[in-house]
């Protein structure tokens, strides 16, 4: 997870595959994926706290890393999101 902001890093809500499972000839790859997100950080010895529509965010991207982590697919193109 890359969940808050800086230089150079994109403005939206994502999740990237960086590794795709495949079950193929008796070889298993576990598949990996990466949440990326902008969320504020907390100001000094303040918690960071999230607005309702940024956990909104959060899971729904949440989601998109489950889908991709739990997938069955035998092979990668057919696997995840």
């Amino acid at each position: 997870m890359d969940l808050y902001p800086r230089d150079n890093k994109y403005n939206h809500a994502a999740v990237f595959p960086l590794i795709g499972r495949s079950h193929v000839n008796e070889k298993l790859t576990h598949p990996a994926v990466a949440m990326v997100v902008n969320f504020e950080r907390g100001k000094e010895a303040k918690d960071s706290l999230l607005h309702h529509s940024n956990v909104r965010t959060f899971f729904h991207e949440f989601g998109h890393v489950m889908h991709g982590m739990c997938t069955k697919g035998n092979f990668s193109s057919m696997a995840g999101s």
